[in-house]
């Protein structure tokens, strides 16, 4: 399985591998999750609904394509015990080069826990973490039979300050670990205290105190990882494990777009997109999220 494009099919000189300032790696690969799932054809389907997109961004005002946009050959991992999929991830990200964005569309959400390894090696100094996620994903990982997705914020913020941004999902146990030593290093933003702020047709971003005073406690560097699960499902619906009032286009974006104003980004990853090739109402899906990509580059370089 092979990659088909390069993101947005950009002409040879706006993707040049040496003078982009933005890599783009596709990861694929399947392990045991909570349910069936075709995450693994996630990267692929947004590369490919890419082509479509304008190169004009209405909030910036830009044509961010302009920076040059380097897509990587599609890291196909047959592998399938957790820890050997990380080492892999590991040493792919590690050797991506410094001077570029990068931006990895995975398949399991297990993809961050080897980019995390990865940007480590990348980056000495310390960095926080931002999870968009419906769900908390702090249970502890058991043998190999774990469902590894439900365990990654659990082992990223082992040794990073880490934020869930967007959760509605969660077990008691969850929360047990919240109030933890262990899980002194999370702090977390339910959906619905999100979905509070919104007023009338104007969401005020400014409204919501509890986002600006979590990302105070985090450090100036970020690394953020947005599991597309995040999403209301009348906007993402093909994912694994999809939850009943996620964020829309407009707020999402809004979070995003705050992030980059306060925080140093230093890469992020778009994950647990499953689509049904077969279903033509799967690329409207592909094309959002290949939209969200394109709105995250403009974030990254046009955003004070």
């Amino acid at each position: 399985m092979a990659t088909e494009k390069n993101f947005m099919n950009l002409p040879k000189e706006y993707r040049d591998k040496d003078k982009s300032k933005v890599v783009i790696l596709p990861i694929s690969f399947k392990i045991k999750t909570t349910r069936e799932n075709d995450a693994h054809l996630g990267p692929s389907a947004i590369i490919n609904a890419s082509e479509d997109l304008e190169y004009f961004d209405e909030d910036s005002f830009t044509e961010p394509y302009e920076k040059g946009i380097f897509t990587d050959n599609l890291l196909d991992i047959k592998e399938k015990e957790a820890p050997k999929i990380t080492q892999v991830i590991l040493d792919k990200v590690t050797k991506l080069p410094k001077n570029q964005f990068p931006i990895i569309l995975g398949s399991d959400h297990f993809t961050t826990v080897g980019v995390i390894k990865g940007m480590e090696k990348r980056n000495k100094e310390e960095f926080g973490i931002i999870v968009f996620d419906a769900h908390s994903d702090l249970r502890t990982p058991w043998g190999k039979d774990t469902w590894w997705h439900a365990c990654v914020s659990n082992l990223v913020s082992k040794d990073h300050k880490t934020l869930l941004v967007g959760t509605r999902s969660m077990d008691y146990y969850d929360i047990e670990y919240l109030q933890s030593k262990e899980g002194q290093n999370v702090g977390l933003i339910f959906a619905k205290d999100l979905l509070s702020s919104q007023k009338a047709h104007n969401w005020d971003l400014a409204s919501c105190f509890e986002l600006e005073e979590k990302l105070r406690q985090l450090p100036k560097k970020i690394y953020i990882s947005i599991d597309v699960d995040v999403f209301d499902p009348s906007i993402i619906r093909y994912t694994d494990t999809p939850e009943p009032g996620g964020l829309n286009w407009t707020q999402t974006n809004n979070l995003l777009k705050k992030i980059f104003e306060e925080k140093e980004v230093i890469g992020v990853d778009l994950v647990e997109y499953s689509p049904d090739t077969k279903n033509k109402a799967s690329f409207c899906e592909s094309f959002t999220l290949a939209k969200l990509v394109y709105k995250i580059i403009s974030y990254k370089f046009n955003t004070k």
